[in-house]
């Protein structure tokens, strides 16, 4: 194993572990802490994919939200 691939195994290693450990905060607060932690990781996966050159990460979050809030949201229906 090279070095590059054992730090590029650290580094996702390190970042799974700060994810967890962040839904696990925001879960103690219950569905409103879960649901911030799914748009947390939504935000890092979209940027991760644009700047490996892919946008439609970003649109596709955009729609589900606009969907969403059009199923839920009166003042803001389809």
């Amino acid at each position: 194993m090279t070095q590059d691939s054992t730090a590029a195994q650290r580094s996702i290693a390190n970042q799974l572990k700060h994810l967890q450990e962040r839904q696990s905060a925001h879960a103690k607060n219950g569905p409103k802490g879960i649901a911030a932690a799914w748009y947390d990781r939504a935000r890092s996966v979209a940027t991760k994919r644009e700047r490996a050159g892919d946008p439609e990460a970003w649109n596709q979050l955009a729609r589900a939200l606009e969907n969403w809030c059009g199923s839920w949201d009166p003042d803001n229906a389809q």
